[in-house]
C-alpha cells in the first residue's frame, strides 16, 4: 500500500498534466500513487495516460465521467473511493510541484489536522516556455522575477519552518492534504456544487472544522506553481448562496457525497 495517494483534478488540459507528471517524477518522496480525477471522458486523455504510464515509477489510476457540466466534486469523490493510501494529497492538473512538495505533506501529516499550502502564479510568458520546452529547470526565482510572475513570496522553500495552526479559512483545493478517514466522516465532497469555486474547498473546510479537524499551514514547505490560463468562471455567487443555506442547516455529513 502506498503511503500517499495523489489526487489530480483535471479537465482536458493534457499538456499541463504531462508537466505535472514530470514534476511528480522529480519528487524526493516517492512512495505514492497517482489518481487522475477527470471531469470528462475524453479519448485523448485516456490515450495519453495509457501511453505514458510505463514511463514513470509511480502507478497511475484514471477515473473519468461524462462531460455534462461542472462536476469536479463527483470526480474527486470517485478518486477517493479508489485510493489505496490512508493519506490523501489534492492538487489541480495545472499546478507543478516543487521537488520537496510531497515530502512536506507526508512529513507534517498528523491525525486531527489537514495541511494546506499556497501556489506561485506563473506568467503567460513563462507558462508558454514550459509548454514549449517541458524543461522544469525554467522554474527558478530569477525566471519568476524577470517573467513577472505573481505571488513570488510563495516560491521560497524554507525547510526549517514549522507548520502553524491556522484558525481562519485556509484550504485551496489545489494544494492540501488530509487523512482519508476525516473525509469519510463528513461523506467527502458535496456534489450539490455544480459550478466552479467554493464547493471543493470552502464548503469542505467548514464541515471539517465542525468535526474538530484543524488546519496547519505549510507555506514555504509545500510549494507549487500554477500554469497561467484565463479564468474560466466569472462569479461564485450561486455557490456562495448554496454554502450559506447549507451552513444554516448545519449538516456536516453531506447527503450527496461519497456514499
Amino acid at each position: 500500500m502506498p503511503a500517499l495517494s495523489i489526487i489530480i483534478a483535471v479537465y482536458k488540459n493534457i499538456a499541463a498534466l504531462d508537466l505535472v507528471f514530470k514534476s511528480l517524477a522529480q519528487q524526493s518522496f516517492q512512495d505514492f500513487e497517482v489518481i487522475v480525477a477527470e471531469d470528462n471522458d475524453g479519448i485523448a486523455m485516456r490515450n495519453f495516460i495509457q501511453n505514458v504510464e510505463n514511463q514513470f515509477f509511480f502507478k497511475i489510476k484514471h477515473i473519468s465521467q461524462p462531460d455534462i457540466g461542472f462536476r469536479k466534486n463527483k470526480a474527486l469523490n470517485q478518486a477517493i473511493r479508489v485510493s489505496a493510501a490512508d493519506y490523501l494529497v489534492f492538487i489541480d492538473g495545472d499546478c507543478l510541484l516543487h521537488p520537496q512538495f510531497l515530502a512536506a505533506h507526508y512529513r507534517h501529516r498528523v491525525s486531527g489536522f489537514g495541511l494546506f499550502g499556497r501556489r506561485v502564479m506563473l506568467s503567460e510568458t513563462l507558462t508558454n516556455r514550459l509548454y514549449e520546452t517541458c524543461d522544469l529547470n525554467s522554474i527558478s526565482i530569477f525566471n519568476l522575477i524577470v517573467n513577472h510572475c505573481q505571488r513570488i513570496d510563495c516560491a521560497f522553500y524554507i525547510p526549517f519552518l514549522k507548520p502553524k495552526i491556522h484558525v481562519e479559512t485556509g484550504i485551496w483545493g489545489c494544494n492540501w492534504s488530509i487523512h482519508k478517514s476525516a473525509l469519510q466522516a463528513i461523506n467527502g465532497y458535496d456534489e450539490d456544487y455544480v459550478k466552479a469555486g467554493i464547493g471543493e474547498d470552502t464548503d469542505l473546510e467548514w464541515r471539517l472544522f465542525a468535526t474538530g479537524i484543524q488546519l496547519k499551514k505549510i507555506k514555504h514547505l509545500a510549494i507549487q506553481y500554477h500554469l497561467y490560463h484565463v479564468e474560466n468562471y466569472a462569479s461564485t455567487l450561486e455557490n456562495e448562496e448554496i454554502l450559506i443555506e447549507k451552513r444554516k442547516l448545519g449538516n456536516v455529513f453531506c447527503l450527496n457525497g461519497l456514499n
